[in-house]
């Protein structure tokens, strides 16, 4: 019993993952992530796309409309992993998510990319036809690279990689990154670029946190 005792302590996050949701953890995420939608968007107004990254391998990539419906799991996914995690995971993840968002906007700001886009008219599904038309409506095809969709993906699999659902997060993340590919809002740099920043962010976040914590015992 006490061993049991002494491993459960130990991992936090599995416990967490097991357990009942966090609801203000999955609301400070919420908030976060309309806060976010509403600067990116801002900001896409404000720049000219200069750079244009498509390569051989993203025209080989289909076009595949459905993956629309994977596309959108991403603001569902983060929530829930939000709710679920460990609070000291849930605190790297507010502090890497925010320094990847705005590392991202100084990106998009020195690096404006254009990512061309299929004609949603021919897109044959009514519903899907609808969702796509609203979604490049609202998200204009710049501010491409790096791209935030990948890196906060990322940033939510590593909050749950402590936890027994942590292949289950990593799976539906990887869908959710390849969504971005076949739906055409990002290329192929775009998303090496936001897999890159989450670990470079998620690095850096965790080392300070380590080095502050050190000092503070000392």
């Amino acid at each position: 019993m006490m061993r049991n005792h002494g491993l459960t302590s130990a991992h936090p996050g599995m416990h967490r993952a097991m357990g009942r949701p966090d609801y203000r953890q999955a609301l400070v995420a919420s908030l976060g992530m309309v806060l976010g939608l509403v600067i990116f968007v801002a900001a896409e107004r404000f720049v000219t796309p200069r750079y244009h990254f498509v390569t051989f391998a993203d025209d080989s990539i289909p076009f595949l409309p459905w993956s629309w419906c994977v596309y959108v799991l991403f603001f569902p996914f983060v929530v829930t992993a939000s709710a679920y995690a460990s609070a000291e995971d849930f605190r790297l993840f507010k502090s890497s998510a925010s320094l990847a968002f705005v590392a991202g906007i100084v990106c998009f700001m020195l690096v404006t990319e254009t990512v061309p886009r299929p004609d949603p008219t021919l897109i044959e599904n009514l519903f899907l036809r609808q969702r796509i038309s609203r979604l490049w409506g609202l998200d204009l095809p710049t501010n491409g690279f790096p791209s935030l969709h990948v890196a906060m993906t990322c940033l939510a699999c590593r909050m749950l990689w402590s936890t027994r659902i942590r292949w289950l997060a990593a799976g539906i993340g990887m869908l959710i990154c390849l969504s971005t590919l076949t739906i055409k809002q990002h290329t192929l740099v775009d998303v090496a670029g936001g897999a890159l920043l989450s670990l470079l962010c998620g690095g850096v976040v965790a080392k300070w946190r380590t080095a502050v914590g050190v000092r503070g015992n000392a």
